[in-house]
């Protein structure tokens, strides 16, 4: 009896870990997936390009930051 249950229990941390390394392994490759979308985009002038024109605009002046309450 207490062998069925331990084999039980084995099956189940075997499933657990099984079911953690697949998703672990879609979460890298979406990782992956977003950051060469994202050096696509930023080749073919997407959005990055015109922040880092504003970020040379406030270059040497004075940024004021007021929080919102």
């Amino acid at each position: 009896m207490r062998f069925v249950f331990s084999l039980t229990m084995i099956k189940k941390l075997l499933i657990v870990g099984v079911l953690g390394l697949f998703l672990g392994a879609c979460s890298n490759m979406m990782e992956g997936l977003g950051k060469d979308m994202q050096n696509i985009g930023t080749s073919m002038g997407g959005s990055n390009s015109s922040q880092n024109n504003n970020q040379t605009q406030t270059k040497g002046k004075d940024v004021v930051v007021t929080p919102v309450q």
